[in-house]
């Protein structure tokens, strides 16, 4: 009995540390999803601009630049850990930090569950995804399937 219940222990904890592994993956692949589309931004504006207003096309330039150099100030992805749930929030770069923004997903500590946010505090109704199964794995953590501003979250 008692070496059954240290066994379940040691698969709750191994489950715990694989859930943290791809939270912090997930903000990794939030994080290159909207850089890629800042970029993809950046370039529609410097052409459409080239003509008309040089000034925005000027602004479009230095920012690709600065993002090539990897001295941009984009936005990140942070998990808070909760009691329950890894709190996924963005995260903006104003006066000289980053400060934290909305909160993007919820990710259940335990199960891998990934919920839409309903709020600060409370996750959405219903699964969206979860880390136990690898489809899910595979399309949460591949910066081409997800939205940075959560848009894959949505019932379909």
């Amino acid at each position: 009995m008692t070496q059954t219940k240290v066994i379940g222990e040691s698969v709750k904890q191994t489950n715990r540390t694989f859930v943290k592994s791809y939270t912090e993956d997930y903000c990794k692949a939030l994080e290159e999803n909207y850089k890629q589309q800042h970029v993809a931004s950046l370039r529609r504006n410097s052409e459409i601009f080239s003509e008309g207003r040089q000034d925005l096309s000027e602004y479009a330039k230095e920012q690709l630049r600065e993002i090539e150099e990897g001295t941009a100030k984009l936005m990140k992805f942070r998990a808070i850990e909760g009691k329950k749930y890894y709190k996924v929030v963005s995260q903006e770069y104003r006066n000289g930090a980053y400060t934290d923004g909305s909160v993007n997903t919820f990710i259940d500590k335990n199960t891998g569950d990934v919920y839409k946010a309903a709020s600060w505090k409370a996750p959405a109704k219903g699964v969206r995804f979860t880390f136990q199964k690898p489809e899910h794995i595979r399309f949460l953590l591949n910066w081409k399937n997800i939205a940075w501003t959560g848009g894959h979250l949505y019932v379909r």
